[in-house]
Formats: C-alpha cells, sequence, structure tokens
C-alpha cells in the first residue's frame, strides 16, 4: 500500500447488511467510517445488486422494510464514491466474490474490508489488502486515524 493523503476503501455488502439490520454499533460505526475524511469509501452497481438480493429477503423483513432499505441505500449512496468495473478476475474460491476484487482494481483501493473467508485467505489482491473489520479499525489505529477519530 502506497502512503497517500486517503485510502481507496470497499466495503463488503455484507457489511451494508448488518449496518442495516443492526440499529446500534455496526450502523453508527459504518456510518463514521463513511464520513471519516481520510477515507474514499467505494462501490458499484454489482455491490448495490448484491445488496438489495440479500437483504429484499423474506427473512429480513423482520428487521428492516423495503421503505428503511431504500432511504439506507440513498443515504450510504451519498457518502460513497461509484466505479465501474472493467474486469472480474477469477481469483477466488467462490467465483461470486470475484467482483468485489473488481471494484478493487476499477479504484485502486487500498483496502478490502469483508468478512468472508473466501476473500480473507487470499490476504491481498494486487495493490489491495483483504481485511476484516476489526482488522482494519486495528491498522486505522497504527495510522493515527483511529475509530475514536472516525
Amino acid at each position: 500500500m502506497t502512503k497517500k493523503t486517503k485510502l481507496n476503501v470497499v466495503i463488503d455488502a455484507n457489511w451494508f447488511i448488518s449496518a442495516c439490520i443492526n440499529k446500534n454499533s455496526r450502523r453508527v460505526l459504518y456510518y463514521k467510517i463513511l464520513k471519516n475524511k481520510n477515507l474514499h469509501v467505494y462501490y458499484s452497481d454489482e455491490l448495490i445488486e448484491e445488496f438489495e438480493g440479500v437483504i429484499l429477503r423474506e427473512k429480513f423483513r423482520k428487521f428492516i422494510s423495503n421503505n428503511q432499505v431504500t432511504r439506507f441505500k440513498y443515504l450510504v449512496l451519498l457518502l460513497m464514491k461509484r466505479t465501474e468495473i472493467n474486469d472480474i478476475p477469477d481469483v477466488s474460491r467462490d467465483s461470486n466474490d470475484n467482483y468485489l476484487l473488481g471494484i478493487c482494481e476499477s479504484c485502486h483501493a487500498d483496502i478490502l474490508i469483508t468478512g468472508d473467508n473466501d476473500l480473507l485467505t487470499l490476504i491481498s489482491y494486487k495493490d489491495t489488502l483483504i481485511l476484516t473489520m476489526g482488522q482494519f479499525l486495528n491498522m486505522l489505529d497504527t495510522l493515527g486515524l483511529s475509530s475514536s477519530h472516525l
């Protein structure tokens, strides 16, 4: 990872879902990351499609309504930067995860935040570190951008 003023970050759809259904700590954490002036958080149409495909499933209706999903998506997208995937590599054990690596490549991401073991086992992809949220927060602490500064 090269030294620069802002880190380019991609957050896996599983964190969108977690922030949507968890009204407390995860939603606040997600919002603070998106508002952090030292981070550029990127998304693609494919990431939004995955988020919608999962969050609109019947099992999540007890946690969040369709209107709440729409509102959450609208607010979050205002704080993120859109990128288009130019190429989807064939690297992950789960081919459904490869689009995330394509996003990382397209936006020159420094970090991919995920809880997916198929991606975490890669450790990195090109110039992108693949981290859990906990590892990411620890890294921010090390860089002087701790979660208390978010």
